[in-house]
């Protein structure tokens, strides 16, 4: 039978191991957020090559003016509960340039429709698609609920445009074409038009990564040295133990959330979850009871 030292040396092992793979994980990302970051060159006004231009949308080849489109297909399925609800699933979103144009100090650059097997990126606001994929109305959630009961589920597609009047972000290759400057995919077949400035999207999620590495080996090392601390196993050392023990059940679903929140926008998790909205002349539980008591 393994002794109460051996053990302890042994939660400690997985605990680090568990530990170090999580924290090369978060390195990884912040390691990938880097190399993006540094391919970002703002080019000048005459430059020409792979880097990032911007601009108000002048143009936009898509319908009403859109310049590039994001859209994320989504599956609804009631929940269990007394109240009816409808959680929502993500499928692979979808991203979409239709060409157009934006200007610039040096003049209108013209925003190529990238072939098929490009990579496009379309990064809208997170704040414009929470409030697309947010329940409009009553009627809204009583149209979906039948679909959703189904084991087929309620499918539905969020769909932001990017159009005239953005401020547009665009990274890739850069070249004159007929006298015009004009930007398409990048070497690597990379095209990103965005609505939010990527260089503070990749600076604000690498702090991000940094912060949650110093963190979860912070942690790591203050329940190592509990559980260390003299006399081995006295009250002390307990309590590094459970300490640990919570740590190492709260550790992985943290690198999951740290992984979802560095995604970049075109591939974030939306999911979400629709509740049906009481009718705005409708007094909530708490007025009724209030004005019930005030009748009283």
């Amino acid at each position: 039978m393994l002794s109460y030292e051996i053990m302890g040396a042994l939660a400690l092992a997985i605990l680090w191991v568990n530990t170090l793979l999580i924290v090369a994980a978060a390195y990884k990302e912040m390691l990938a957020l880097g190399a993006f970051a540094r391919r970002l060159r703002s080019l000048g006004p005459d430059e020409t090559g792979t880097g990032l231009v911007e601009g108000p949308c002048v143009e936009g080849a898509g319908e009403g003016g859109a310049l590039a489109a994001l859209r994320i297909e989504q599956v609804g399925r009631k929940t269990r509960g007394d109240e009816p609800a409808i959680a929502f699933e993500d499928r692979p979103a979808k991203s979409e340039v239709f060409g157009g144009a934006i200007a610039t100090t040096g003049g209108a650059i013209v925003i190529e429709a990238p072939r098929e097997r490009a990579e496009v990126e379309v990064w809208p606001e997170r704040e414009r698609v929470r409030a697309a994929a947010a329940c409009a109305s009553a009627e809204a959630f009583d149209a979906a609920l039948p679909d959703a009961r189904k084991a087929r589920g309620f499918v539905r597609t969020v769909a932001l445009s990017i159009g005239l009047g953005t401020r547009v972000f665009v990274f890739g290759e850069v070249r004159r074409t007929e006298g015009r400057r004009a930007i398409g995919p990048a070497e690597d077949g990379t095209l990103v038009v965005s609505a939010i400035d990527p260089r503070s999207f990749c600076a604000e999620k690498q702090a991000l990564c940094a912060l949650f590495i110093v963190l979860v080996l912070a942690a790591a090392a203050g329940c190592t040295a509990l559980a260390l601390s003299e006399p081995r196993f006295g009250d002390l050392s307990k309590l590094g133990g459970l300490l640990g023990l919570g740590y190492f059940l709260l550790v992985q679903p943290a690198g999951v959330w740290l992984r979802n929140a560095v995604q970049r926008p075109n591939r974030a998790a939306l999911q979400g979850r629709w509740i049906r909205p009481l009718p705005a002349s409708a007094p909530s539980r708490e007025d009724g009871a209030f004005a019930s008591t005030r009748a009283r």
